[in-house]
């Protein structure tokens, strides 16, 4: 009986304790969205595939429907986000300085940028590799072909370290040329300043679509790099990327339950799975820990869709890209992609 009361007090122990830390850690970030009734978004300068606009300024792309989930997250509504275009120069002091609340532009995870810039990255969305784009007339084969080319390459990216060291550790001769801006590296590229053009396998058929002629280009399928991406929120503040974290589980986890935005509102109502209702705000007040409403992931994936429905319109199959999933797939069907439990 003392035992049975014991756990008792401790279980009231750690849900006040709980219940404490939510009272005395506010949120600077999330109090200033709500106020200003928006979510700033730094994106890419135009990708497309991941963030591209329109002649419009309508906003598409994968790291574009990431800030549409967070915005119907956190303000019910899916287009409360305003986007601001980042170089990979600029990306990290318009996150520090506050003019943005959050990256999401295919920004690759690294030691040093977490360790040195003031920022947090909250999980992964695309799971990236470095390769090269080639003219098809040059029958490049692999990359070791590529000894003694000239390659662009945008200033200041992982792709150009990568490059450089990926030749300088095989006694490989090239000539790297860096840009400011990746537009300017791939015009190089495509006016035959280069021989190729190095960036992430999506960012290539993104920017493949771009060139005067994309049928002369062809993208290696040797990959010399692992290049996990994801949003980046800066140092401090952990309820907003508390917030950011699980939200992009929230839609990776939508796909490996079933949950769809077309079928949310039955899952709601009927589902049994325990897990699938504390998703959808059905029970265990997930939203309330965070400071947002119940039905913040159930807003989400009703409005921009799961994970896998982002994917294959915007990138994948039924996008101009037609890239695999690959290891973007969920880890049950042999890609990496899994959301911790939502318990």
């Amino acid at each position: 009986m003392k035992t049975v009361c014991r756990i008792a007090a401790l279980a009231a122990f750690f849900t006040g304790s709980a219940a404490s830390a939510q009272q005395l850690a506010p949120s600077p970030t999330l109090d200033a969205i709500k106020a200003r009734g928006h979510i700033e978004c730094g994106v890419h300068l135009g990708l497309p595939g991941f963030s591209f606009a329109n002649d419009k300024g309508e906003w598409t792309g994968l790291d574009v429907d990431y800030c549409k989930s967070l915005a119907a997250a956190v303000l019910g509504d899916a287009t409360k986000v305003k986007f601001t275009p980042t170089s990979v120069q600029q990306r990290w002091a318009v996150l520090q300085s506050g003019q943005v609340d959050l990256l999401s532009r295919n920004t690759t995870i690294t030691f040093s940028r977490n360790a040195t810039l003031g920022v947090n990255f909250q999980g992964i969305n695309f799971y990236e590799g470095q390769t090269f784009v080639v003219r098809t007339k040059a029958k490049v084969a692999a990359v070791k072909d590529l000894a003694d080319a000239t390659i662009c390459v945008a200033a200041g990216s992982t792709e150009e370290k990568t490059a450089a060291d990926w030749f300088r550790e095989r006694n490989l001769k090239v000539t790297i040329v860096n840009f400011q801006k990746n537009d300017d590296a791939i015009s190089a590229y495509d006016q035959g300043r280069c021989d190729a053009y190095t960036a992430g396998i999506g960012a290539l058929a993104g920017q493949r679509i771009k060139f005067k002629d994309p049928n002369e280009h062809q993208i290696l399928t040797e990959i010399i790099s692992n290049d996990p991406q994801g949003p980046v929120t800066r140092w401090g503040d952990e309820r907003w990327q508390l917030v950011v974290r699980w939200v992009l589980n929230g839609t990776i986890a939508a796909e490996a339950l079933g949950v769809t935005s077309k079928n949310v509102e039955e899952m709601k109502a009927k589902s049994a799975s325990s897990e699938v209702r504390r998703l959808l705000g059905a029970e265990g007040k997930f939203g309330q820990m965070m400071g947002l409403s119940d039905d913040w992931m159930f807003n989400a994936i009703k409005q921009v869709g799961n994970y896998g429905e982002s994917y294959e319109r915007t990138v994948g199959m039924g996008s101009a890209l037609k890239l695999k999933r690959g290891a973007n797939e969920l880890w049950t069907k042999g890609g990496l992609l899994y959301s911790p439990p939502f318990q």
